[in-house]
This record gives structure tokens, sequence and C-alpha cells, in this order.
């Protein structure tokens, strides 16, 4: 059941951190341990006994995979249009 809830946790803030405000057009890439900004609150989970890092790697993980392939759709799209 908690890793249920923790699963859980992690989707809502990866889904929040999905939305963003708009302001940049590529994410930021992953900076060494830090990881990314949108998952800055993940890792801040530690501090009630849950291990964010952990999380927070495979939240950005998943992040990274789906912004590689919205490039991947994108650079289709551009192709097809021409």
């Amino acid at each position: 059941m908690t890793t249920i809830r923790i699963l859980g946790l992690a989707c809502l803030l990866a889904a929040l951190a999905a939305c963003g405000d708009g302001t940049t057009d590529t994410p930021p890439a992953a900076s060494g341990e830090g990881g990314r900004p949108e998952t800055a609150n993940i890792r801040a989970t530690e501090a009630i006994g849950v291990d964010g890092q952990a999380i927070s790697k495979k939240v950005d993980a998943a992040l990274d995979a789906n912004d590689q392939r919205k490039d991947e759709l994108d650079k289709a799209l551009e192709a097809q249009e021409r």
C-alpha cells in the first residue's frame, strides 16, 4: 500500500512538473546529482523518510524519455510538412 501511495505521489508530481509555465520550448537538461528542477520537490521528500533521490531519478528518466520522444515526433512532423 505504501508503494502505491509513493508511486501515486510521484505521478502526481511528475504531472504537475510537466505542466510548467510555458516560458521555454526546450526542457532543462539534467544537471548531475541534482536532477531536473521539476523533480526538486520529489527529492525533498527525504525529510519525511521517503527515498526521494531514487524516485527523482526514475521520474527524471521518464521525463527525459518523454522529451526525447517529443523531439523525434516534432522532427518527423517537420519533415512531413516539407
